[in-house]
């Protein structure tokens, strides 16, 4: 498949309704509309083509940003390349649904993380706490860094009214699903969410949108569903 096989497809598949959602952000690039699954099920078509994915990204189009990074080899991605896409990304789903997950394939993945969580640039700091996040959701037990995971969660404790409302939501983040996923950090992390309070949410609330971080833990942590502490202890049981 061609960029060109490619952006005609995208224009057979704009979704007017999608392509609100997408620019109500404040993201520089423009979106034309097309539904995550779509996106998802053209990535599988695809398969890995990691020259395609690095010509995608070129484009600076969220639909081909979002794309890249479906369809990009982790391995062949440079530390430089990796901090670039996160940037360009500017603090949207791309990194959450795409690119946090092509991180955790990247052997210096926690180290790329630390780093992102300190710089200077609001996009990295937000592309760390989002990578955290997937972190602890998804990273096997018996190989997370825990101590990365301590200096995370008291950093947001001590920092998070100190940034912008993108990071706050991030490290808000982070710090549930360290509760949920994490055994080791179950403790720390409710004692951060209560710590944090109520964090103001950048979508409007509803019952699904529960900015604190303490809700959170106390609605999921025993249901196996959401929470991989919670099926560690089903399967202790049964």
């Amino acid at each position: 498949m061609t960029v060109h096989d490619i952006l005609e497809w995208m224009n057979n598949h704009q979704d007017d309704k999608m392509k609100k959602i997408y620019t109500r952000s404040h993201q520089t690039f423009d979106a034309l509309g097309i539904k995550m699954q779509d996106l998802r099920q053209l990535a599988k078509t695809i398969g890995i083509d990691h020259e395609l994915a690095c010509k995608l990204q070129d484009i600076h189009l969220f639909e081909t940003m979002m794309l890249s990074t479906l369809i990009c080899d982790p391995n062949q991605l440079s530390i430089e390349q990796l901090s670039n896409w996160a940037s360009r990304a500017e603090s949207t789903s791309i990194i959450d649904q795409g690119l946090s997950d092509v991180i955790l394939n990247v052997e210096q993945c926690d180290e790329l993380c630390k780093t992102w969580l300190n710089h200077e640039n609001i996009h990295l700091r937000y592309a760390g706490y989002a990578t955290l996040s997937a972190y602890f959701r998804l990273y096997p037990l018996e190989k997370m860094n825990h101590l990365l995971g301590v200096d995370s969660l008291m950093m947001i404790k001590n920092t998070i009214l100190n940034e912008p409302l993108t990071v706050q939501n991030a490290m808000n983040n982070a710090v549930v699903m360290a509760g949920l996923h994490v055994p080791q950090l179950v403790n720390l992390a409710k004692e951060v969410a209560d710590h944090i309070g109520y964090i103001l949410p950048l979508k409007a609330k509803n019952s699904c949108n529960i900015q604190s971080a303490s809700d959170y833990l106390k609605r999921y942590i025993n249901q196996p569903k959401f929470s991989r502490v919670a099926r560690l202890e089903e399967r202790k049981t049964s």
